[in-house]
Parts: structure tokens; C-alpha cells; sequence
């Protein structure tokens, strides 16, 4: 009898060696040969399930936000409704460098996401979604009365997502400046100087 393939379970498992191969090689280096190798496949058997290496790392970007997403929402789900779901999620999103592939996968793939409009349609994607995400926490603080209603709650939203990223950026290139303490005394002053949230 032929052997029985759960094709979603092989897409996934080519996801997790794309998201493997990135962190360790760029995404220049990820090539569908270099996937297939790592994962014991013959090249046939990838391009069997992705036509390209783009519709590969695409399919592996989309994978690894699924995942962000879903580890986030049970780290917020943890936390008290309000200012600390908020401040969870914030610096749930500044990872340290080596804690997961998300730092090393996000870096590889933003420059190839600004040239390729499939990476560039799921980047944006995520985005919306990481800003409905904050927005959600921002509002719960203020009907809480822990902040006051910000003047915009887009630009505070904005602010505090951008805020996230320069953070995030900096521990992935000065990881002895932006130890995990100095990355969550930051956020809170980000708390503070964006909406003017008492210091815990």
C-alpha cells in the first residue's frame, strides 16, 4: 500500500525547517535545496508542496506569526485584565535574543518582505493584528481608570508599537545593553511617557 502523507502536518513540518534554516542562515540562505537537506527531504518532496522558495517563506512567515500569536494571547490571558495585560504583551513582543526563532526569523525576513508583496501583505497583516492586540489592552486600561483616555489612541497604539520594535531591535544588536530588566523598565517608561501610567 502507498504510504498515507498528512499533507498539512508535512507543510508544517517544512515550516518549522524553513524557520530553522533562516535563524541559522539568513534568508538568503534558506534555498529549497537547503530546507530539503536539513529535513532529510529530496527537493522534489518540497517543490511537491511549495512552487518556489518565496511561496516557501511566505508560507513560513505566515507560520511563525500564527505561533506569535497564539503563545501571546496565553501570556495576556495570564495577566490581570488592563494595564498589566498591556504591559504583557509589550514586553512579550521584546524577546531575548535566542529565547525563540522570532527574533532571528523577523530580522531575516523584513528585508525580503519590503521587495516581495506576498511577505509584504503578511507583514502588514500582522501588524493590523498586533495593533488591534494593543489597542484592545490600551482600551480595557482606561475604562479600568489606570490611564487617562489618551488624546489619540491611534497615535498612542502607533507609539507604543514602534516603541516595541526599536526595543526588540536594539537587544538583537547590543544584548548586553537591553538585558530582559533594562527592556521591562523601558516599557514602563513607555507606559508612562505615552500614557502617562503610574511607575509600578
Amino acid at each position: 500500500m502507498p504510504k498515507v502523507v498528512d499533507h498539512a502536518r508535512r507543510r508544517e513540518e517544512i515550516a518549522r525547517l524553513a524557520v530553522a534554516v533562516i535563524g541559522q542562515e539568513g534568508a538568503e540562505g534558506a534555498t529549497v535545496r537547503r530546507i530539503a537537506q536539513a529535513g532529510g527531504f529530496s527537493f522534489g518532496v518540497l517543490t511537491h508542496y511549495f512552487r518556489d522558495k518565496d511561496e516557501l517563506i511566505a508560507f513560513a512567515f505566515q507560520w511563525v506569526a500564527t505561533r506569535t500569536f497564539a503563545d501571546l494571547n496565553d501570556a495576556v490571558d495570564a495577566a490581570e485584565p488592563g494595564l498589566a495585560r498591556l504591559r504583557t504583551a509589550l514586553e512579550f513582543m521584546m524577546p531575548a535574543p535566542g529565547a525563540n526563532s522570532f527574533m532571528e526569523v523577523w530580522l531575516g525576513l523584513w528585508d525580503r518582505a519590503i521587495r516581495n508583496p506576498d511577505l509584504a501583505r503578511i507583514h502588514r497583516a500582522y501588524y493590523a493584528r498586533w495593533r488591534r492586540c494593543v489597542q484592545r489592552h490600551l482600551g480595557e486600561a482606561v475604562a479600568r481608570g489606570q490611564i487617562p483616555p489618551p488624546r489619540s489612541q491611534g497615535d498612542a497604539t502607533d507609539l507604543l508599537v514602534a516603541g516595541v520594535d526599536g526595543l526588540w531591535i536594539g537587544a538583537a544588536f547590543e544584548p548586553r545593553r537591553y538585558t530582559r530588566r533594562r527592556r521591562a523598565q523601558l516599557t514602563q517608561r513607555l507606559l508612562v511617557g505615552i500614557l502617562g501610567a503610574q511607575p509600578a
